[in-house]
Formats: C-alpha cells, structure tokens, sequence
C-alpha cells in the first residue's frame, strides 16, 4: 500500500464529504430531540451517530449501487425520498407539538434516524459516495486501488470523528442557549430543512424531468 495515495484519497475524501454531511445541521437535530435528556444521553447519542455514521458511509460506498439496482432504486427516487424525511423533520421543529412526554433516556434513540439517516448520511452524500466507488472501479489495474480504498475508509474515520465532536458540543450549547434559545434556533433549522428537503425534492424532479427528455 503507497502512503502518499493513501492520505492523498483521505484528505479528499473529508473535505470532499464534511460540507455534505454537514454535522452542525445535525447537531441541532440533537438539541431539539434532546429537550429534558441527560448529558449522559446526548453523549452515547452522539457516539452511536458517529459510529453509525461511518458503517453507513462504508455500506453505501461498497454496496450502494448494488442495493438500488437490487430494488431498481433511481437516483432521482432517492433524493425525493430524501427530501421528503427532510422536510417532515423539518416541519417537526418548526412546529413542535405542545404536548411532548417525557421519556426515559434509554428509550426512542435518534442515532440512526434523524441524526445519521438522512441527515448526515441523506441521498445527497449517498450519491456523492456512490459516484466516487464507481470512479475508483473504472480505473485502470495499474493503480494501487487498494491505497485508494484504504484512503476512503480512512476518510471515513476522519469525517466520523468530527461528525462525533461536533455532536459532542449539543450539551454545551443546551446549557449556554437554554430552553427559549434552544426552541428559538430550532424553528430556524427546521425552515432551513424545509427548504433543504424542498432543494432535494426540486433535484429529483429535475432529473426525472431530463430523463424524459432525453428518452
């Protein structure tokens, strides 16, 4: 394995995949999941996203095409799926329910959805992952593509542990925002998630749209 490839593909692969995984979105999720919850909680919390992060990065760079040519998945169908999670969650926190009760900490864990699935592993990452497997399996047999894949996995690591550090700061903030600061900045994220969902929506019908055109 070359070293240089190796970190080479790492460093692309984290600055090509933080500005789509974006943890500070999810990082809100967190605050307005967590309203009542322990630091216990939103600390294992923030451990099972990273580390659900990093198997769903991983499976959808493996396999991803392969599950949506198994299930005859389109791209345009995934980013309007996408889209729509997006912005029911959205809605969720622009207009939280008056009656909310109290859980246990144990119960109800938003790691794997909303925090990992689809907010920082949704259709627009899944494509931007899948497009670069299918890159890395056309090129040529003399490049080292076992580096490159070593690099991508350790891209990987490096976008889970900051997804993990950024998650890690929600309870500071709970504390410094408080609770009409936390509802306050939680209707902001769930417009602007709204409108993410809406993009994402807007995404697919225009490849659907140029599908047609082109059949």
């Amino acid at each position: 394995m070359q070293l240089d490839v190796i970190l080479t593909m790492a460093g692309l692969t984290l600055l090509g995949l933080l500005p789509m995984v974006n943890p500070p979105t999810s990082a809100t999720l967190l605050l307005g999941y967590s309203k009542g919850k322990s630091k216990a909680y939103m600390s294992q919390t923030a451990k099972s996203a990273s580390l659900i992060l990093f198997c769903a990065l991983t499976t959808t760079f493996f396999i991803g095409s392969s599950i949506l040519e198994l299930f005859n998945i389109s791209m345009p169908s995934l980013r309007l799926g996408g889209g729509l999670i997006i912005g029911a969650i959205g809605f969720k926190m622009l207009f939280p329910s008056d009656e909310v009760k109290p859980k246990a900490d144990n119960e109800d864990s938003i790691a794997f959805v909303p925090l990992t699935i689809p907010s920082m592993c949704g259709p627009g990452t899944m494509a931007l992952v899948i497009s670069g497997a299918s890159e890395i399996a056309a090129l040529s047999d003399d490049v080292s593509k076992l580096s490159i894949y070593g690099g991508v996995l350790a891209g990987f690591v490096g976008v889970a542990l900051v997804a993990f550090f950024v998650l890690s700061m929600a309870y500071p903030m709970l504390k410094l925002l408080g609770k009409s600061g936390i509802d306050a900045f939680s209707r902001i994220m769930g417009f602007i998630l709204i409108c993410m969902g809406a993009q994402f929506c807007v995404n697919g019908l225009t490849e659907v749209y140029q599908g047609m055109q082109l059949a």
